[in-house]
């Protein structure tokens, strides 16, 4: 039995990949076997600069795919991007690239998949009926398009931030006229919406500080299928193994890191060999550069971008799971989507973050050790008692690694199918 129809915006989609593509992915696949007839407009493929072709594979069949053009600056400007297996920019470059996008285009550098957007969406509102239109950010011009589709057709609209505002609340606005432009594009959003969606207790404070209005509070989780099938843990006798996958660009950097573990290295010239950090994919080129020292020669590798279920794999072979939290304090409030994918892995996590929501996770779980994201002495103490840890066999017991079906992206849906089905029982909807 159907439980309505819903059209979704959703810029980040299949084959894209990255952090913003897992949120919005498990909804439409979890909504869709609840008994949503979804249908999703998103860009063509390309517009974002890392690919992951093996993510289609999760798109459900009966799922509509609409797929359109788009002139966004990443497109346009050919911004390097490279196929899966492959992610890696400039940091100079692309830093040259966002400061002019942030002069020239409003809300994000994707607006000029706005225009697109619409127009399928509202092609797609006149061949048949839908109950609730969805979008989700970054980018925040994904609201602007379905705003205009939900007042042009009279549907209901749930608005969904994976993060707060970015040009507003994450970079700073390059002019007083573009902060008040953003405001105002903010306001019209959390204002506009049925319902308004957070991933965090924080975000959901400044969103009823600065508008008066509560949001729905619905965390990021992870899928346990899978994990359902991954491998046994890690090789005991191995060298401790210390994985980070995920992104590093936009201010999560890994320089604090590797000067803690060059700090370790140096007191503890007995644990070279025996100890070694890998990074996995899109990153940005200073880091690599951050790397080339003779202590962590050897110590230190990056690979290239894989696709995400090898990824998990590689999550639960290691040792211990890197965490790297923004390091400006504009993401104080943020828990990364990465940090409950570490949690699903089950595995011991070091997390570079400052006192917030993703710290507090992490010690109120007992999952692992927390050091400052700009403080190499308290990262080196946390390696060295890793390090000791696993060198005398107790890393596995001295951490709560259980399960955690709370946070899984299943639980998540669910709140979201709730939402949604009283978002568009209050419109008339069929639900």
């Amino acid at each position: 039995m159907s439980a309505g129809r819903l059209l979704m915006l959703i810029n980040f989609f299949p084959p894209a990949s990255g952090g913003g593509v897992y949120r919005p992915l498990s909804f439409v696949r979890h909504l869709s076997r609840i008994g949503w007839e979804i249908t999703v407009v998103t860009p063509k493929p390309g517009e974002f600069w890392i690919s992951d072709p093996t993510l289609m594979q999760r798109v459900p069949p009966e799922v509509r795919v609409v797929r359109t053009a788009s002139f966004s600056a990443p497109r346009l400007l050919a911004a390097r991007r490279s196929a899966a297996g492959q992610a890696r920019r400039s940091s100079s470059r692309f830093e040259a690239l966002r400061r002019l996008s942030q002069l020239v285009l409003l809300p994000d550098a994707y607006a000029g998949w706005l225009p697109c957007a619409i127009r399928a969406a509202d092609r797609l509102c006149r061949e048949q009926h839908f109950d609730a239109v969805y979008s989700t950010s970054p980018p925040d011009s994904t609201h602007l398009a379905a705003r205009a589709v939900a007042r042009r057709r009279g549907l209901r609209w749930v608005a969904d931030f994976r993060d707060p505002w970015i040009s507003l609340h994450l970079r700073r606005p390059p002019t007083r006229l573009h902060e008040r432009l953003q405001r105002r594009m903010e306001r019209q959003v959390v204002t506009g919406a049925d319902e308004v969606i957070v991933t965090t207790g924080w975000h959901a404070g400044e969103i009823e500080r600065r508008y008066g209005r509560t949001p729905r509070l619905i965390h990021n989780g992870f899928e346990e299928d899978e994990f359902a099938g991954a491998p046994p843990g890690p090789d005991p006798a191995a060298p401790l193994t210390i994985t980070h996958c995920g992104m590093l660009t936009q201010g999560r950097r890994s320089r604090t890191f590797l000067d803690g573990l060059a700090i370790f290295l140096e007191r503890e010239p007995r644990a070279r060999g025996r100890i070694r950090a890998v990074f996995i994919g899109a990153r940005e080129s200073a880091n690599e550069e951050w790397a080339r020292r003779p202590l962590l020669e050897g110590a230190v590798v990056f690979e290239a971008n894989l696709p995400h279920a090898a990824c998990i794999e590689r999550e639960r072979r290691s040792h211990v799971l890197l965490l790297i939290k923004h390091d400006d304090e504009r993401y104080l409030g943020l828990v990364p989507g990465k940090l409950y994918e570490y949690i699903g892995a089950r595995r011991p996590i070091l997390a570079l973050a400052p006192p917030g929501e993703a710290a507090g996770l992490i010690e109120r779980l007992r999952r692992g050790e927390v050091a400052g994201t700009d403080d190499p002495e308290a990262v080196a103490a946390s390696i060295a008692r890793l390090y000791r840890l696993h060198r005398d066999g107790a890393l596995e017991q001295a951490y709560d690694l259980s399960a955690h079906p709370e946070f899984s992206r299943r639980a998540a849906a669910l709140k979201l199918d709730a939402v949604l089905r009283g978002a568009a029982t209050a419109g008339g909807g069929g639900v």
